[in-house]
């Protein structure tokens, strides 16, 4: 055996070492750099370990040296492109992502991660420019509809937005976002199709503080007051901080209900957990009003006036009372 074959050989024991070890430890990654420095792959494996947790200089070092043992292979321009956006430095992530895409100009991946950057810079034609060479290559793609359904929102074209946003939600069953965006949608059109994504996004994330408020408020929008009351008690069983959950329940008992001793239950609890919340002492006032507890009333409108000075509807509160005595 030649001495290229022998130096072959026991690059590919070291690189089957590797590989069988799968660690997740610098300081093995480190011991095998020390035995062979010339694999740019260690050093590209090490940074992703200490981008992992969260030490961008020796990442970008690493990145570095591979790119200067190699550098033909996208996913180190990718991985540095993930750290110049940590960085804040959306210029030089294009610009790596460029160059993954002018060694392997199918990587879905750079167009991917080209067409986020572009959208959270706010240019949303150019993100969904990438989102399309990136559906062109991989039909299948659920985040790459996903983006270009963002892009089309933004943009203000609604029914592409669903329709792309439904497509990646049927190619991903699980994604969160997508069905919060696709509730979202058809909750601002009024459809009642937002409960039926609210309900699902709920089934991946179970009790979810953010779902549960807006599903309340769905139900509560669409007059469907006993399912919001039941997912307000159990946004509030989950976050008994969440004060919205008891204003809102309140609000349901005194306007849609008239179950005044209920409504006041809940409005103080609003205040006790926020006292500046003007809105819920204003309705306080206003639910012992209509229990004909006027001074109980007067005070709640007066205690809004110094909470909001010159407050509309406090104000209105308690020029009706002066009226009737």
């Amino acid at each position: 055996m030649g001495c290229d074959e022998n130096q072959q050989s026991k690059k590919q024991a070291n690189e089957t070492e590797y590989k069988t070890i799968k660690t997740d430890s610098i300081e093995i990654l480190t011991q095998f750099i020390k035995k062979d420095s010339t694999d740019y792959s260690l050093f590209l494996h090490r940074a992703v370990l200490f981008v992992n947790e969260g030490k961008v200089d020796p990442a970008l070092r690493d990145l570095m040296q591979a790119l200067e043992l190699n550098p033909n292979d996208p996913q180190i321009y990718l991985l540095l492109s993930d750290i110049y956006f940590l960085l804040e430095k959306p210029h030089n992530s294009i610009e790596a992502l460029q160059k993954a895409l002018k060694i392997d100009p199918e990587n879905e991946t750079a167009f991917l991660k080209l067409a986020e950057i572009y959208l959270l810079k706010a240019e949303y034609r150019r993100a969904q420019q990438y989102a399309e060479s990136a559906i062109r290559l991989n039909s299948e793609n659920a985040e790459a509809y996903y983006l270009k359904g963002i892009s089309r929102l933004e943009i203000g074209d609604t029914t592409d937005a669903l329709n792309m946003l439904k497509i990646s939600a049927r190619l991903d069953t699980l994604n969160y976002m997508t069905l919060m965006q696709i509730a979202g949608i058809h909750g601002a059109k009024n459809d009642t199709n937002a409960e039926v994504y609210y309900i699902k996004a709920l089934e991946i994330r179970p009790n979810d503080e953010r779902t549960l408020y807006l599903l309340g408020m769905y139900y509560q929008n669409h007059n469907k007051f006993e399912q919001a009351l039941n997912t307000y008690k159990t946004l509030s069983d989950n976050y008994p901080q969440h004060v919205s959950a008891y204003y809102n329940s309140g609000y349901i008992y005194l306007v849609e209900l008239e179950d005044y001793e209920s409504a006041v239950q809940f409005f103080e609890q609003a205040i006790e957990i926020d006292g500046a919340f003007v809105q819920a002492v204003y309705n306080l006032g206003r639910t012992y009003e209509a229990m004909g507890l006027y001074n109980k009333a007067r005070f709640q409108y007066k205690k809004s006036l110094e909470l909001l000075p010159n407050y509309p509807l406090a104000v209105q509160g308690l020029n009706r009372l002066d009226e009737m005595e």
